[in-house]
């Protein structure tokens, strides 16, 4: 059997089955869990941890073919990845089998039945249902069926992954609000490009020239913050999806990009100006939230067409 993750966040381990509904559900929501065959036996593992305000990442196994019977889940998003075994749910009016090419994606108001496998492990991303309203629409419902080979899936899975792969490690890296909001973001938004819902048939609202404007200068002004869409979007006045047709539209970019622009921006400010003998690329990198030396080095390329140890040495 593959090594479970997370395994530096433990939420819970047991074989007692009230246990597992009890705590699960203090996690989720209520719910009724039933193990498939009276000579079937539980061995649940759930770690968890949470990137920021609005997306926990979830590692949980039953190690028995169980049904699970939440109803809605009202309050938030699911994303479940099987990574071994496979699931069959029903969601609203859908049935499918999520394996390792098919996740399933849970609406808050689609009533959901699932049946796992014994062998069945799956990373989970729980998403708080108002984090996904703010750059969508309110009563937002995604198509249940995520086709994993797509891909716009593949890098959505990517980011996911790096996003694993250093709280597997205990990285510093998303301990700082700036970095663990920009990848909250980036996994609600890259989600919300990528699956099929229903705010994409609906018209967007024109976006006002002003409202990028205000936008950009917020951001001029404190790139360093650690800056939701959503946030921007309220201070400019406008909805977050709105601001984001805007900026797509009129500068052919997005807001968060804007903010790793300016970043980048102040970053080399900062490199200019260094002594090379008393500071390293490494700490101008960090104040500005790139904590990944090789993406920082690259997207300081193509946006300056030299490494910033160039600048640095200079």
């Amino acid at each position: 059997m593959a090594a479970d993750l997370l395994t530096r966040h433990p939420v819970v381990a047991t074989t007692e089955l009230e246990v597992a509904r009890e705590q699960v559900a203090a996690r989720y929501c209520p719910h009724t869990l039933a193990l498939a065959r009276r000579d079937e036996r539980l061995d649940l593992v759930h770690n968890a941890v949470a990137l920021g305000e609005d997306v926990v990442l979830n590692y949980m196994r039953y190690g028995g073919e169980v049904r699970i019977t939440p109803g809605r889940f009202l309050d938030f998003y699911l994303v479940q990845i099987p990574l071994r075994g496979r699931a069959r749910v029903r969601s609203g009016d859908r049935e499918l089998v999520a394996d390792r090419r098919t996740a399933f994606v849970g609406s808050p108001d689609e009533p959901v039945d699932m049946r796992w496998t014994a062998d069945c492990a799956k990373l989970v991303v729980y998403v708080r249902r108002g984090a996904v309203e703010e750059l969508g629409v309110p009563g937002l419902t995604f198509d249940p069926v995520l086709a994993l080979d797509r891909p716009a899936a593949r890098d959505w899975m990517r980011l996911l992954g790096l996003c694993v792969e250093q709280l597997e490690v205990g990285s510093d890296l998303l301990r700082s609000p700036v970095v663990a909001t920009s990848y909250e973001q980036a996994l609600i938004s890259g989600l919300l490009a990528l699956q099929p819902n229903n705010a994409l048939t609906r018209e967007p609202a024109a976006g006002p020239s002003h409202a990028v404007r205000t936008a950009r200068a917020l951001i001029d002004g404190d790139p360093g913050r650690a800056w939701r869409v959503a946030d921007l979007a309220r201070l400019s006045g406008v909805s977050a999806r709105t601001l984001q047709d805007a900026f797509r539209r009129e500068l052919d970019t997005t807001p968060l990009a804007e903010v790793r622009g300016a970043r980048l921006e102040r970053a080399r400010g900062d490199l200019v100006a260094a002594d090379p003998l008393s500071t390293t690329v490494a700490v101008v990198a960090a104040r500005w939230g790139f904590f990944h030396l090789g993406r920082f080095a690259q997207a300081y390329r193509d946006r300056f067409h030299e490494l910033p140890s160039q600048t640095l040495a200079r």
